[in-house]
């Protein structure tokens, strides 16, 4: 009777792999997919064909659209496709390669989350990895016999829900919502598993997934069951019923089956009892497969056994003897094949451990090479290290000796340029002493030259008057006398003009020197620009210039060092002087047809010089028409030694004893310029200055 039953299950296999042909719409889709992207979709319906019922083909089709993405770098949608593969291995006990996946998927998944490159929308494939991937590591852990209910299962199926709430997938949160109320139930939660079953029943609905609904309702029966509401738990067992037979759910089926089975044997109801008994067993015929539900505890041989205690209940003893015999037959079939299904299991742990030991030895092995490698590279690189230190040491040495003699050399050369400095500083203000000189005694000269004439011409008035007087010409003797009187007035005048110059440029150079004062800068700009004039045409008499002078008479007198500003007044112009000249001398010099067309003629040099008032400061401004300065060299004219001129007619520190002039004063000194068309130097003082 044995080989019968177990011909029985032989054949039902291959009924059951005979309807599991794949349809020809599908692998003629598969057969024309030209390019991998086109194989890849053609693959998924494929596999979802072959996911429940063929779990070896299943898994196949699932690791072709592995390599599709492996090869075109899809790490998001691997991680994915990784967890399909992992949920067929679990069911097919190859745990082991089940957990490398869902750790390769898990690492995954985590790193797109951490590097923020997942949204969170319903069709996020990194959040369906990592909620996936939970989700078949606690399907692993049930397959290994971890109790159901345990503390493993609801963190795993709770931190799955989690996920799914947060990339909005509802088919991920009503799977652990109907395991999470499965589990609360086993370790006799019965209102927290009431409390999941309905969060279950709302995301079961909105998301149309009746598969699951069944489940959920057979939960929720139970429950009522354990709560003694016998026609709520009824209902909840025919609504589960209802959903389960029209998905075609027929593990439910038969757990509802026998749920009611139970139900009514409690009740001493064998009509009822009989009824289902009768229902369960057509179910478990109708699969195709007596080992299907081996994993549940609700097989063939229990259904049978169900059935003859129905027919017990009846006093149906004939009956009831023909059908217990035939469920202690089954069920020694069932334990064989148990017993089998451990042996393999048991088979795969002791290889599993023997793997595991042999990759523990490699991985001590490797790292114990490892190790040593480390702590031979260490010696030898703390041999370097010494080597270096050493020779840097020695190296160190000889550049201190070498920098004590380069210091030397320095402290020589330092002590020459300063030297050198302070006499070029010296032959700049010697320089401006110059200027300004020449510009004085050119200034004096003019009323000298007016009393020396005057002088001669009373002279020869005086002689003139003696002849008069000799001859007795009273009215020329009075003429003469007049006009000699009238030239007295004029030395006189030029005189006192001569002494005002004298006293002017005295009081600038008084004991008082290098200390602030109150000053008229009007009046000094004036000074300096016709000492200025006065010093290059003692130089040059050929040299002209058209002056330009515009004051602000509402400025006050400012506190300054007037011998300061008035070296910086000096330089200015000595240089809108210098820059005239030179343009005038290079169009002179010009050949044709530069020269021609008035050119030479049109250029008249100017030289201007303004002062104003810019809110609580003073502004100078000294301005020329010459050629202008370079933009190449702008930024560099206030550097010390820096000049345009050539060798011996400047030191290079004329502007940038200006610039530390006005600086020293609280002000600023700057320059706009304009190639060919002149130059324009302001200087900017603050009125009230201490």
């Amino acid at each position: 009777m044995k080989l019968s039953v177990v011909i029985l299950i032989f054949v039902c296999t291959l009924s059951s792999k005979a309807q599991q042909r794949l349809p020809d719409s599908l692998r003629l889709a598969f057969d024309h997919a030209k390019d991998d992207s086109s194989k890849f979709e053609a693959l998924r319906p494929v596999y979802t064909f072959y996911e429940e019922t063929n779990r070896d083909s299943a898994l196949s089709y699932a690791q072709l659209r592995y390599g599709i993405l492996k090869k075109h770098h899809r790490d998001i949608e691997e991680a994915y496709i990784l967890g399909q593969i992992a949920y067929q291995q679990i069911y097919l006990g190859r745990f082991s390669e089940a957990l490398t996946n869902l750790t390769a998927a898990f690492q995954i998944a985590n790193k797109a989350r951490e590097a923020n490159t997942w949204d969170l929308t319903p069709y996020n494939t990194a959040g369906k990895s990592r909620e996936v991937a939970l989700s078949m590591l606690n399907h692993m852990y049930g397959h290994l016999k971890l109790q159901t209910g345990s503390r493993e299962s609801i963190h795993y199926f709770k931190e799955g829900r989690r996920i799914g709430l947060e990339i909005g997938n509802d088919f991920r949160v009503t799977v652990a919502d109907m395991v999470l109320a499965s589990n609360y139930f086993a370790v006799n939660q019965p209102d927290s598993a009431m409390i999941y079953a309905r969060e279950g029943e709302v995301y079961g609905k909105r998301g149309g997934i009746g598969k699951y609904l069944a489940y959920i309702y057979s939960v929720m029966g139970d429950i009522y069951i354990q709560k003694r509401n016998d026609s709520l738990a009824l209902a909840y067992y025919h609504q589960s019923l209802q959903y389960a037979i029209r998905e075609s759910n027929f593990i439910t089926v038969a757990a509802v089956y026998q749920n009611l089975i139970n139900y009514f044997s409690d009740k001493k109801a064998a009509d009822s009892m009989l009824y289902y008994a009768k229902k369960n067993i057509t179910v478990m015929r109708s699969v195709g497969a007596i080992t299907s539900f081996v994993t549940t505890g609700n097989n063939l041989g229990n259904a049978y056994q169900n059935l003859a205690m129905a027919y017990q209940l009846q006093n149906r003893s004939d009956s009831a003897g023909i059908y217990f015999q035939t469920a202690i037959k089954l069920k020694d079939s069932i334990s064989a094949v148990k017993q089998a299904s451990l042996a393999a299991y048991q088979r795969l742990t002791l290889d599993e451990q023997v793997r595991l030991q042999n990759e523990e030895k490699k991985r001590i092995d490797a790292e114990t090479k490892r190790r040593t490698n480390l702590l031979i590279t260490g010696i030898a690189v703390i041999l370097i290290i010494i080597l270096l230190i050493y020779r840097n040491n020695r190296q160190k040495q000889k550049a201190n000796l070498l920098l004590k003699e380069e210091k030397y050399k320095v402290e020589i050369a330092l002590t020459d340029l300063k030297s050198t400095q302070q006499q070029l500083i010296q032959a700049e203000k010697m320089a401006s002493l110059g200027e300004l000189t020449a510009g004085i005694a050119h200034e004096i000269q003019n009323p000298l030259n007016f009393v020396n004439n005057f002088s001669e011409v009373n002279k020869e008035l005086a002689e003139e008057l003696k002849e008069e007087l000799a001859t007795g010409n009273l009215q020329s003797a009075k003429e003469i006398v007049e006009d000699l009187q009238s030239n007295s007035e004029k030395i006189n005048h030029h005189g006192k003009r001569a002494d005002a110059i004298v006293k002017g440029m005295l009081q600038h150079s008084s004991i008082k020197g290098g200390q602030k004062e109150p000053t008229d800068i009007n009046k000094l700009a004036d000074e300096y620009l016709r000492l200025a004039y006065h010093g290059i045409r003692a130089k040059d008499n050929t040299f002209n210039a058209t002056l330009k002078t515009e004051y602000d008479d509402s400025i006050s007198n400012i506190n300054i060092i007037p011998q300061d500003i008035g070296r910086v007044l000096l330089n200015l112009i000595t240089n809108a002087f210098y820059a005239v000249g030179e343009k005038s001398k290079i169009l002179s010099a010009a050949p044709a047809p530069t020269a021609v067309g008035n050119r030479t003629t049109d250029f008249e040099p100017t030289v201007s010089i303004k002062t104003s008032k810019a809110g609580n400061r003073v502004e100078v401004t000294v301005s020329d028409n010459g050629n202008g300065i370079p933009s190449s060299i702008i930024d560099k004219i206030f550097q010390p030694f820096f000049t345009t001129k050539p060798t011996g007619q400047g030191t290079g520190l004329g502007l940038s004893l200006a610039y530390d002039i006005v600086k020293a004063h609280g002000g600023e000194l700057k320059v706009n310029t304009k190639e060919n068309e002149g130059s324009e130097f302001l200087i900017l003082l603050p009125i009230n200055i201490a």
